[in-house]
């Protein structure tokens, strides 16, 4: 049950940094907005390069100085679902691969909980318990995150900077979306009948070590664009509303 935990965690990511890089792009200077995104804009079209050289599809066009975030254009896969799949998500791993590398080149500034749960049954309050599980080590990630950070300390001003870029980086173009939601939702059906039929790939060191790492990020992820939207949407509606109420005045003058 953990992979269909990791898929409703990516798929949450992909929503909330889709939504965060569209309000800030739209309502804060683009140029601006590029510029900052810039490390995260490299290391997101980079990735669909890569994957679409090592799935012989060809690129039509890249663009890493493009402000309209269309950096790439490539042709239909040769494997259509498939392929289109793995070059859509190759940005929120590479951007979560980019974190977990400068945590470890910081020396983990933000000690964080890499525990998951093993025994929730195949049922629909499990699958409650795990989205219930999953909102918990988002909420438990947030809060240790902040009791941690220390402003003072460069390492983990990186670091905040770092999860910033990387994580709203991750947000995929539109017309991603969609067969990103499917492709997790199908590759955590897969995972789960193959563990149901006593592979247990867990029981591979790098296996475990990679979902493990992954089970850490994906709740840091959810925290970060969480408050990040939380905080947009609150300062959206400080202007709005100032220049409802003064504007109001200013023309009534």
């Amino acid at each position: 049950m953990i992979y269909f935990s990791l898929a409703i965690g990516l798929v949450m990511i992909i929503f909330l940094s889709y939504a965060t890089s569209v309000l800030w792009r739209k309502y804060i200077n683009t140029k601006t907005i590029s510029g900052f995104l810039f490390p995260g804009t490299i290391v997101h079209e980079l990735s669909h390069a890569l994957i679409c050289l090592s799935t012989g599809t060809t690129i039509k066009e890249l663009n890493l100085f493009s402000s309209n975030n269309t950096g790439i254009k490539y042709d239909k896969p040769k494997v259509p679902f498939v392929f289109d799949f793995i070059i859509a998500s190759a940005p929120i791993f590479a951007c979560a691969a980019l974190i977990f590398l400068i945590a470890k080149l910081l020396s983990n500034p933000i000690h964080l909980n890499n525990t998951f749960p093993h025994e929730i049954h195949f049922s629909l309050k499990g699958l409650f318990d795990l989205i219930r599980h999953l909102l918990d080590a988002a909420w438990v990630t947030l809060n240790a995150f902040w009791n941690q950070l220390h402003l003072g300390n460069i390492h983990h001003v990186l670091f905040l900077l770092a999860i910033i870029i990387f994580t709203v980086s991750m947000s995929p173009h539109r017309q991603d979306i969609k067969p990103l939601v499917i492709g997790f939702a199908v590759l955590s059906i897969i995972l789960f009948f193959i563990e149901k039929a006593g592979v247990d790939l867990l029981k591979y060191w790098w296996w475990s070590y990679c979902i493990k790492e992954l089970w850490v990020i994906i709740p840091l992820t959810i925290s970060v664009l969480s408050t990040l939207l939380f905080v947009t949407l609150l300062i959206m509606g400080f202007v709005k509303g100032f220049r409802l109420t003064f504007g109001h005045k200013s023309s009534s003058k």
